[in-house]
């Protein structure tokens, strides 16, 4: 049976309006169609590799590499294991505040996924970034809010913007309400209350766009789902429970056909032994 360090394990750890890390943890190699990039985030590779595929890029990282990806991005994503079996990577995701605060609202916003080769600099900015977001101490939120928004700054200097488009994205912000709650009831009245407009404009609107509210809605509770197995250590039925589903079979299927693994393919073979004392608080973002 796999096993890891005592220092590689799965976690989320938030740093509420600022920045979410996740430690994640992949036994299988997954291809993960159609995903989109709800927030902006860094994934630093540290075991196995990842790809990124869309309609205009396809950027690939190794060990010690990272990839920005934007939001709003639609793409397919691949967590390749190594040979004995682990994909492992850190996750460091924006909040629209800090974001707000620290990038520069005049550039263009980046839309596609890059690669960065982290030279040093960026390297300990990262690991200052995970520290901060580990520290629970409320008097110093200031101070990590500027360390994660050396982050921020450091991509801009690679000419990398984190700017939100501009353009309304009526997708995102149903994905934004629902990944709050996703095992709540999600009526259309619900959500086009909190949009502002009549049930009839949301429908007629989502249907222009292709998809549909029960579209929306599943594909975040399964998003979420999948970021809950990456990066805790949550048992798959309570998995489950947290996005809507209160079989666990039912749950199973439907991730399967999702993403085409089965929720224990994500999991190492030890989780039965590493799942007490386990660190978690909902990121409200898919950990990929």
């Amino acid at each position: 049976m796999q096993k890891f360090s005592e220092t590689t394990r799965r976690y989320t750890r938030v740093l509420p309006d600022i920045a979410v890390h996740c430690s994640i943890l992949q036994a299988s190699t997954g291809r993960f169609r159609h995903f989109l990039i709800d927030q902006p985030s860094v994934i630093h590779v540290k075991r196995g590799w990842k790809r990124i595929l869309s309609k205009e890029t396809d950027v690939s990282a190794g060990p010690g590499d990272a990839i920005f990806l934007p939001q709003g991005l639609e793409c397919t994503v691949i967590n390749g294991a190594e040979e004995n079996g682990a994909y492992h990577s850190d996750a460091y995701i924006f909040s629209p505040a800090l974001i707000s605060l620290y990038a520069e609202a005049a550039v263009h916003s980046t839309c596609e996924a890059i690669r960065i080769e982290p030279d040093a600099g960026f390297l300990d900015a990262l690991e200052r970034s995970r520290l901060a977001i580990a520290d629970e101490s409320a008097t110093t939120i200031g101070i990590h809010r500027h360390i994660l928004g050396e982050l921020v700054v450091r991509l801009q200097a690679l000419g990398i913007n984190l700017t939100p488009d501009p353009r309304e994205n009526l997708c995102l912000r149903i994905r934004g309400l629902v990944r709050e709650e996703p095992g709540r009831e999600w009526p259309a009245s619900t959500i086009s209350a909190a949009l502002g407009m009549s049930e009839q404009t949301l429908r007629r609107k989502l249907a222009l766009l292709g998809t549909s509210l029960t579209d929306i809605i599943a594909d975040v509770r399964m998003t979420t789902a999948l970021g809950l197995l990456q990066a805790t250590e949550l048992p798959i039925n309570r998995v489950a429970l947290d996005v809507g589903y209160e079989s666990a079979s039912k749950f199973a299927a439907r991730f399967r056909a999702r993403f085409g693994l089965s929720p224990r393919d994500i999991r190492v073979a030890a989780e039965q032994d590493e799942r007490c004392g386990t660190e978690f608080e909902r990121s409200r973002a898919a950990a990929v």
